[in-house]
């Protein structure tokens, strides 16, 4: 980590004095160039009195330049039985600082947590549309909460197209609590003051992100601070986060202890499905398949719902439940049967986000179930009604995770597919007939993230089908489909898609001549955006395999004029080959492979990556010449 400058800032007695602010929205184009809003100064103030009393007041001034900036006002603050709001309030000012409206606590908006949720949790956010832009926006805000589990993080933007020009919080915290922090992505620009007690973080001057392509998530390029207690409270339990097991003991104590009781004519029924079935991998399976046709997603955060789940037997009389709740339901089913289950919390979503193995703290936003097998883990997305058991998919895949168990609890990490592990084969043959129409037999094999994205065609209608692959085919005209089949094989985790069709202007004609592309079912087209300043660094997240095979076949009264030679393209992103062979009978055989490696690049690179596919690109557009007797 770099040196961190330290700056010296005078604190009062009790809080941080406010700095005033220019409220005038006008600003040189210098800080409005890449930026929507304009974030003249966000403060927040973080008192911790106790382990069961915490104060955090903000003061966020923002200049919004359009109306894609609204999104970054963030005039909203979430309340419950723990948490009170005893400020909250708004001024807008006009473009040369001119108070135009105020809004009180009363104006603001309440609703619920989120569409479908069963919460305590409400929300009161701003609900304003603007007479003209730009505007600035004060928005100032005083919230008391018992709860320290979670203490807000510090993140020196949070948002693309953002000029911060002042981003500071200061935190202060009772001599008897036991404090922790953890710095990430620092660099000099970030300003910091520690003293006895209290801590300060300001930065300064923080430019614009601009949105490009293969971006990583800001979370990995932003300079950010988490903030944590060895003993916090949370909806008025005391808990402890010394290390991962003591910490795990405290979930499973207070959070998932009594909670799994099923009854027993629910065990009667599994019994019955389960049969004389011995291997506890199988009877998993049947249990896990058992829980997806009974129940069903359903956000759910009353009482200490945020972490606690609702009883097993709820669920099993409902049929419904959240994360959490269908995560130990599945556990309860398979204890059981005396068979062992991690619950386990994860970050979710396809943007893949660790838990932050060094700091030892309410982390997580979802739960999955591991199964230990083998010194490994099979891992149960038990919010899912159609996912295969030990399947993961891109929402839960290749990350750093928490198992609670009574005796293990730590980070692990789950099944990641990368590079080879998510691959397609495809295998097509093409026969040439006369007039330049085709027929063609294709065959597609998906596995891994590639497989987990072709899963919504088992779904699909025959006509859906058929509008989805004259898309998929578009670089084949008037097509005529004899069949379409897809078959999910939830065993190997493999998806097929089998497809016959004819078609007509397949190919351009010059005399005698058949100028033919052989590589129209799967070409690779891809090039990335061509930036004349690449500034982010860019990030392939999981990589690929991709082989291709064509067998091209050609009336026996025709011969070939040309073909194109081999080819291979190597680099540190990856390979890609082409191999072209004449067979007997009139038969050429394409051989092409691409694999993609996963990797995190620097943006110097950016240029080498966007020429290694351009050039693929062009590649790809492989034709033969036949030439007719």
């Amino acid at each position: 980590m770099k040196k961190i400058i330290l700056i010296f800032i005078v604190f009062s007695c009790s809080n941080y004095i406010f700095s005033q602010t220019e409220y005038k929205a006008v600003f040189p184009d210098s800080l409005k160039k890449n930026a929507n809003a304009i974030i003249q100064e966000d403060f927040t103030d973080i008192e911790i009195e106790s382990i069961d009393k915490m104060t955090i007041k903000k003061r966020r001034v923002i200049t919004v330049l359009n109306e894609q900036g609204l999104r970054n006002v963030d005039a909203v603050e979430y309340f419950s039985k723990s948490n009170n709001i005893k400020k909250i309030e708004v001024t807008i000012f006009n473009l040369f600082g001119k108070e135009i409206k105020k809004i009180k606590k009363k104006d603001f908006v309440e609703s619920a947590v989120g569409d479908g949720f069963i919460s305590d949790n409400r929300v009161l956010y701003l609900n304003y549309t603007p007479i003209q832009y730009p505007f600035t926006i004060l928005f100032e805000s005083e919230r008391v909460t018992s709860n320290t589990s979670y203490i807000p993080s510090w993140q020196a933007t949070d948002d693309y197209f953002v000029h911060t020009l002042k981003s500071s919080v200061h935190l202060k915290y009772s001599e008897n609590i036991k404090f922790k922090y953890k710095e990430v992505n620092f660099t000099n620009q970030v300003k910091k003051e520690f003293k006895q007690n209290e801590l300060y973080y300001e930065i300064e001057n923080y430019k614009p992100f601009k949105k490009e392509e293969l971006a990583p998530s800001l979370k990995k390029m932003v300079p950010y601070v988490l903030f944590g207690l060895d003993e916090f409270s949370y909806e008025g339990i005391k808990g402890y986060a010394t290390n991962w097991q003591v910490f795990g003991d405290w979930v499973n104590q207070e959070m998932l202890k009594n909670t799994d009781v099923i009854e027993p004519e629910t065990i009667l029924k599994l019994k019955n499905l389960i049969g004389e079935e011995k291997d506890n991998l199988k009877i998993a399976e049947i249990i896990y398949k058992y829980v997806q046709d009974k129940t069903r997603y359903v956000s759910i955060q009353l009482g200490v719902g945020g972490w606690k789940p609702m009883l097993a037997r709820d669920v099993d009389r409902l049929g419904y439940g959240d994360c959490k709740a269908l995560t130990n339901y599945t556990r309860s089913l398979l204890k059981a049967f005396n068979i062992d289950s991690y619950y386990t919390i994860v970050y979710s979503g396809s943007n893949k986000m660790d838990l932050q193995e060094d700091f030892v703290s309410m982390q997580g936003d979802h739960a999955i179930l591991g199964i230990p097998n083998n010194n490994t883990n099979v891992w149960l997305e038990c919010t899912s009604q159609t996912q295969p058991f030990g399947f993961q998919g891109d929402f839960t895949d290749d990350r750093k995770v928490l198992i609670i168990s009574p005796e293990a609890s730590k980070i692990v990490k789950t099944s990641s597919y990368n590079n080879e592990k998510n691959s397609q084969k495809t295998e097509t043959i093409i026969n040439f007939l006369e007039e330049g129409k085709i027929n063609c037999n294709v065959s597609i094999l998906s596995k891994g993230i590639i497989y987990d994205s072709k899963l919504n065609l088992e779904l699909k209608s025959k006509a859906e089908l058929n509008k989805f692959y004259n898309s998929y085919l578009d670089k084949i005209n008037n097509k005529n489909f004899d069949q379409i089949e897809v078959v999910n094989n939830r065993k190997s985790l493999e998806f097929t898609e089998n497809l016959k069709f004819s078609a007509t202007e397949f190919v351009q004609k010059s005399g005698n001549r058949y100028i033919i592309p052989i590589n129209v079912i799967n070409p690779i087209s891809y090039i990335p955006y061509n930036y004349e300043e690449r500034n982010n660094p860019f990030e392939i997240d999981r990589g690929y395999f991709l082989d291709d095979e064509v067998v091209f076949n050609y009336p026996a009264n025709s011969s070939l004029e040309s073909i194109p030679k081999n080819i291979t393209i190597e680099s540190e992103f990856g390979k890609y080959e082409v191999q072209i062979n004449r067979k007997e009978n009139n038969s050429l055989v394409l051989r092409r492979k691409l694999l993609l490696k996963k990797g995190f690049y620097t943006s110097e690179k950016y240029n080498s990556y966007r020429k290694f596919r351009e050039t693929i690109a062009k590649t790809e557009n492989l034709k033969i010449v036949i030439l007719t007797n």
